[in-house]
């Protein structure tokens, strides 16, 4: 199922399209992305591997 995420770390995730609305997050009113995942990972890095680079 489509959904919107953002990817500024504040773990965001919308079933619209639309803007990050956490205040404190670095991408705070940008678009979210879209994503198709089926196990809630977003396709984003894991903790540990934005930790390795």
């Amino acid at each position: 199922m489509t959904h919107y995420v953002c990817t500024g770390g504040c773990g965001g995730v919308s079933e619209t399209p639309g803007t990050c609305q956490a205040e404190t997050c670095p991408l705070h009113e940008h678009d979210l992305k879209e994503c198709n995942c089926e196990d809630g990972k977003h396709d984003l890095p894991s903790e540990e591997e934005t930790k390795e680079e």
